[in-house]
């Protein structure tokens, strides 16, 4: 099995601890391969290269193409990042930005279709929902049906070297839980509901465009190629 793992920040602490647990969970049989922020693409500047000229016109494709190509090889893409101001780290939205065009409205690859995810976060007391909610529709857009998610509002020990005996087993607890549900979940075997009424939304999209084309453009031709759509 292989694995990708999105970290938010560099630094070993709490969130570092319940990704870490949670990875103890596949490290026997698995290719774990970990980025962090110093790997991740600058800004999207809104150039619109990628949806008009391809991908490698971005002008980061040289560090966006890297971590893509390490999740197009896994089975499983872990993000794992604390709560910054009640939503996703800066630098975990930027590398999302730049996965745009390969949402299913655009250029999905159908290997995603049989991955499974999951979100990791951990906050000081905050809610954590609004924080996963843009990574678990970007994974949903790119085809992933299946994305397990679990936070820990963990009020109190912010530091792991002086953390309670208690939320140190909460922690143990609920990353033991999350893997066996990620083992469980058999991805791949089918769409779920959501991501099917996606899927179904956008060929209708691209078919429409097809048939205003007099040449396809990049979106239709990949629709084209992969027999998802067909001209009238």
């Amino acid at each position: 099995m292989k694995i990708t793992v999105i970290n938010g920040t560099p630094q070993k602490g709490v969130t570092c601890k319940m990704k870490e647990r949670f990875l103890d969970s596949f490290r026997k049989d698995s290719e774990i391969t970990e980025f962090y922020p110093d790997a991740f693409p600058e800004f999207c500047t809104g150039c619109k290269n990628c949806f008009l000229k391809g991908e490698e016109k971005c002008p980061h494709f040289s560090k966006t193409a890297i971590v893509w190509e390490s999740m197009m090889r896994s089975d499983i893409i872990v993000f794992a990042y604390p709560v910054y101001a009640l939503r996703a780290p800066a630098g975990i939205k930027s590398l999302l930005d730049h996965l745009c065009v390969h949402w299913m409205t655009h250029r999905p690859e159908p290997a995603f279709f049989k991955k499974k995810a999951v979100i990791i976060t951990n906050s000081i007391g905050a809610p954590n929902r609004a924080a996963q909610k843009d990574v678990a529709t970007s994974l949903n857009w790119l085809g992933i049906s299946f994305v397990s998610i679990c936070g820990i509002p963990l009020m109190g020990d912010i530091f792991v070297d002086s953390m309670s005996e208690k939320h140190r087993r909460m922690i143990d607890e609920k990353m033991e839980k999350l893997a066996d549900s990620v083992k469980s979940r058999n991805g791949g075997t089918h769409m779920s509901v959501k991501v099917w009424i996606f899927f179904q939304m956008a060929k209708l999209q691209h078919k429409m465009v097809l048939n205003s084309e007099e040449v396809p453009g990049l979106d239709s031709a990949h629709y084209l190629k992969h027999g998802w759509i067909r001209r009238f």
